[in-house]
Order: C-alpha cells, then structure tokens, then sequence
C-alpha cells in the first residue's frame, strides 16, 4: 500500500460511527468511508474476537523482493494483530514502516496492535532478581517494545519449562510489567499471556489476574480435548478472557492441519464453533496471519486476501 493511500485511509478516523448501516464481517479486506462506522460499532460490541500473529519478516516492505503481503492489508474485522517480530536486521524500514503507517492506519479501523516477546527476554540475566532488578527490566521491555513502536500492548510467549529460581524472575518481572501494562495498570494498554501449556502451569497460575487475555496454542489438537484443556484454566479467568488457537501453514513448517480445505470441516472452522460448557470463550487467533489459506505443503510465498481470517470471524460473530 503506498503512504498516499495510508494517508487517506487514516482520514477514516474521524467518520463518527453512528450509522450502523453495515457491521462486521465485512466482505471488504479494507475499511472504507462507508463501512467504517459499522466495523467500529462492531469493534466496540461484546463479540466474539479474532486475534492473528503476523510475521513480520514476510510484510512486503521487509524484503520487497520477495513478500507479497503486509499488516496494511489486513481485514478491517481483525480485533488485533500481533507484530511477531523476528529474521529482521534493525536497520530494515520495515520497522518505521510499522510505527509511523501501520499502527495509525490499523488503529483507525479499531485494530488493536500488541508487540510479542519471548518469556525470554524476562529472564535477561543482566537485571537482578530483586524487586528493582524486576522493575528496571520490565520497563527496559516496554521501552524497546510498545513505547518505542506506538503499540497497544505487549504479549509474552511461555513455551519454556522454567527452573525454579527462573520461575520466581518471571513472576516478579511480570508483576513489575502489571503495573504499567494490563488490566491492574489502568493504562489501558494491554498484557497478554500466550503459551502452549496447561492452566497447571505455576507462572501462570501466577499472573492470571495480572494479563487481559490468554492465549492457548492450541496447534493439531483435537477438537475432544479442547474443553479438559479449557477446565485447567476456568478456576482462574473468566472464560471471556480465553482463546484458543490454531497456525496457517508456514512455508517449510510444521503440517499441524489445523487450515486444511474445505475450510467448514476444518480444524480452525470447528475451533471457531466450539464453546466451553456453559459459557463463550474470548474468541479464537491464528498463528503465520501472513498465510491465511496457503494449502499445506506450499512452500512458495503467494499472496492472500485473508479469506479463512473474515469467514472464522463470521462463524464466530453469525
């Protein structure tokens, strides 16, 4: 998308929504003049939300040369996308791309933008564990991330299996970044907690109340055990904070056949219809955002119009 037609589309910003003539799912990729009053009534609507990982380094103006899509072309019913931020050089434009066009642009059509760490980067060992060591870290992390790029938030990603001195920084890191960041900060930023792990695990148990939303990887899993997985987690957030997710085929990736067509008997198509018992989950996320509807075993890089990414919103919003 070139800056002139950013421009113009940030000019959308000032429509007051109060014609709800038209309402998410959109059938257009973009927000228009017309249809934005409806999408960000819709934005502002209890609904079930769609949350998708982009991978930055396949954005267009990462390596022009050889993507073919990037965040400016989302869906304009997307509720947030996450910058997953690596295999980029520092000096590439694509991350003053991101601050200064992608996040006003996104934000206009009321698409929330939150930066992804690894649980890593809360255990750098060069911060002490103490309680200034936590804080001094967790403000370096939100200086890097959020403040530096504009952003709505940050997501931390837990996959590790943590050692118990581990452990005990992540929480404190945590509880320092609460104060900033999260439904405790009244900042209005957002906290979120991703993983692939169950509820028993101890840094969440931990945070729980500490982040707005979780994030569950939910990748290859049977569609069975998604309310077992569901019930580790109910004692401690409310369902409505809880998503479940499933990955779009990476090129030389993992075959999870989470995204395999026809899209109505599909992993992703069942997980947007599923609900714990007696009650509604958050909403559903995909992961490689970039790839939405590349078949399995595509290994080029081809363009999308995010199809599977407005039809899982509709199923889920009817």
């Amino acid at each position: 998308m070139s800056i002139s037609k950013i421009a113009a589309a940030l000019l959308l910003a000032s429509v007051s929504p109060l014609s709800l003539a038209v309402t998410c799912p959109d059938p257009n990729t973009q927000a228009t003049s017309e249809n934005l009053p409806g999408i960000l009534a819709y934005k502002q609507s209890q609904h079930q939300k769609m949350f998708g990982y982009f991978r930055i380094w396949r954005d267009e103006v990462a390596d022009p040369a050889v993507n073919m899509t990037s965040m400016a072309d989302l869906p304009a019913c997307l509720d947030l996308v996450f910058v997953f931020p690596y295999n980029v050089p520092d000096d590439n434009p694509v991350w003053d791309t991101i601050k200064n066009d992608y996040v006003p642009l996104l934000r206009a059509q009321g698409t929330k933008v939150v930066w992804s760490v690894f649980i890593d980067k809360l255990l750098d060992p060069a911060y002490p564990s103490t309680t200034a060591g936590y804080d001094a870290l967790a403000q370096k992390i939100i200086a890097d991330t959020v403040n530096k790029y504009g952003v709505d938030g940050l997501d931390v990603d837990m996959e590790k299996t943590l050692t118990s001195s581990q452990l005990t920084k992540a929480k404190g890191v945590f509880a320092a970044l609460s104060k900033y960041l999260g439904p405790k900060s009244g900042t209005g930023k957002l906290l979120i907690y991703d993983t692939n792990k169950d509820g028993t695990n101890a840094l969440f148990r931990a945070v729980a109340t500490q982040v707005d939303y979780v994030l569950v990887q939910s990748y290859g899993r049977s569609v069975s055990g998604l309310q077992s997985t569901f019930d580790t987690y109910k004692a401690y957030i409310p369902a409505s904070k809880y998503f479940i997710g499933f990955s779009f085929y990476e090129e030389n990736g993992t075959a999870w056949h989470d995204a395999v067509a026809p899209m109505n008997t599909s992993r992703a198509y069942k997980y947007a219809q599923w609900q714990p018992t007696g009650t509604k989950k958050g909403g559903i996320f995909s992961y490689a955002l970039d790839r939405d509807g590349v078949p399995e075993g595509q290994n080029a890089i081809v363009p999308t119009d995010y199809t599977w990414t407005r039809t899982l919103i509709s199923v889920m919003n009817p």
